[in-house]
């Protein structure tokens, strides 16, 4: 069917004629059937437009003439070129692209019975519900994106499978909502894929300031989930406080700070009491971070849990970064979602144990890096019966805390000694590794170990071991 554009202006002269109406003596009745018609109009505007951004971007590639059409006509892509038409963010562009590309063609598709019939759509269950005006711009976009990331990494019947149950969900969902459920589905539908992300996320974590001229600092940055979630929790469970204290402020001198104020000055708090803090509580300020995970995932090693406050799913492995902290509540799932263990906030080593500590490792007991740089870890979860005490603790930096964890080595603890055990795909006879002050002192290498498995030596039977989990 020919497209002209005299009937988009007919259309849109009929929607700003009802634009102009007032609406104000309508019943609370009439009001809301209204508004559900007018937002199924809007959505159905917006496909009209997805169809028209996602062309645009067809036509935009990089490998087209003279760099595509965006290029042409002189925008740097087909995100700028849609925003500056539409008048919208980039943002928003941007997912009007890729909602558009659910409409397209499928790139294969068998032969169609009916050769004048239109070619099937890449996302046929997002293009049925969006033409018929069931489905957001915002939710198309956000649910072709997922599907696009799983494209080459499952089989197409899993994939459509999956996209009808995102769509018949997403129908009665808010943006926001739909974006939850979406990360969460991806994530379970390639959870390979999923750490891959994570782990490239945290490579690409960074901090950075810069004073202007007048002595104002700004910070930029970007952080992974588990990075982020403690920063997060902390700041925002302060300006929570603040917010009900301004119920019993005096009137005289109100609170008046704005949220982006609160935040900064929660930040400055954070920092400023951690450079002389001896105690680990602030008053009234509940400074935890809830972790659920299912017992299955827990006990395999493999699965998906969620922090708290946080969007995206987060692997069980990266859940383990956080899982031996202070202030780290981990609620522990059944298959039904039954809460089968709640843990309760553990207790930091004290300033003597960790002195102890330091004293038996150097510093990291892993690469040696100084003592500064370094935190004790329990090496066995406390909530599955590791002590706060010198046998189960051990000294790592940040970097060899997250390595233990990610590829699974065992700590073991004898004698005021202690040894690393390398998984598998590292050493395939996994022999131990002298870690600490240890590994420094040539005495200490070798003797009745030797390098073979510690589990086959008697003198092992003592040993206080652990896989860091």
């Amino acid at each position: 069917m020919a497209f002209e554009a005299s009937d988009i202006e007919r259309v849109s002269s009929l929607v700003s004629d009802l634009a102009r109406r007032d609406v104000s003596d309508l019943s609370h009745g009439n009001l809301m059937e209204a508004h559900d018609a007018v937002a199924r109009l809007g959505r159905l505007a917006g496909t009209l437009q997805a169809r028209f951004a996602g062309e645009i971007a067809r036509r935009s590639t990089p490998d087209q003439f003279r760099g595509g059409l965006a290029r042409q006509q002189g925008f740097g892509n087909a995100g700028l070129m849609v925003s500056k038409v539409t008048g919208s963010s980039q943002a928003s562009a941007m997912r009007s692209i890729e909602a558009g590309l659910a409409l397209m063609p499928a790139v294969v598709s068998p032969a169609p019975v009916n050769p004048a019939a239109p070619p099937m759509p890449r996302y046929p269950a997002v293009a049925e519900a969006s033409l018929a005006g069931d489905l957001s711009v915002d939710a198309a976009g956000l649910i072709t994106a997922g599907l696009e990331t799983l494209v080459d990494r499952i089989p197409s019947d899993r994939l459509h499978a999956l996209e009808r149950r995102l769509v018949d969900k997403a129908v009665n969902l808010a943006a926001h909502e739909v974006r939850r459920m979406v990360a969460t589905a991806v994530a379970r539908a390639d959870l390979r894929g999923h750490e891959e992300r994570e782990r490239r996320q945290h490579a690409e974590r960074y901090l950075a300031w810069k004073e202007d001229h007048t002595g104002m600092v700004t910070f930029t940055g970007k952080l992974d989930a588990v990075t982020a979630a403690p920063i997060r929790t902390a700041i925002e469970q302060i300006v929570t406080h603040d917010f009900r204290a301004r119920r019993d402020q005096d009137p005289a001198s109100p609170d008046r700070r704005t949220v982006g104020q609160m935040r900064a000055d929660a930040l400055f708090e954070v920092c400023r009491h951690a450079l002389g803090c001896k105690e680990t509580d602030r008053s009234g300020i509940r400074s935890t971070i809830v972790v659920r995970m299912n017992r299955r995932d827990l006990d395999s090693g493999r699965g998906l849990g969620r922090i708290d406050g946080t969007d995206q799913p987060v692997s069980v492995s990266q859940l383990r970064r956080l899982a031996g902290d202070a202030g780290i509540v981990p609620e522990v799932l059944g298959d039904h979602s039954e809460v089968l263990d709640l843990g309760r906030t553990v207790r930091l080593f004290t300033r003597a144990q960790r002195l102890a500590l330091v004293e038996r490792d150097g510093g990291c007991a892993k690469c040696h890096a100084p003592p500064e740089h370094c935190e004790a870890h329990h090496i066995r979860w406390w909530e599955r019966g590791g002590g706060t005490d010198l046998a189960n603790g051990v000294m790592l930096c940040t970097r060899c805390h997250h390595d233990v964890h990610r590829q699974g080595w065992e700590i073991l603890v004898r004698a005021n000694r202690v040894d690393f055990i390398p998984p598998p795909q590292i050493d395939p006879m996994r022999r131990a590794r002298p870690g600490g002050l240890a590994a420094l002192d040539v005495d200490a290498i070798g003797g009745d170990r030797g390098n073979g498995d510690p589990w086959d030596n008697p003198a092992w039977n003592e040993v206080a071991g652990y896989r860091a989990a």
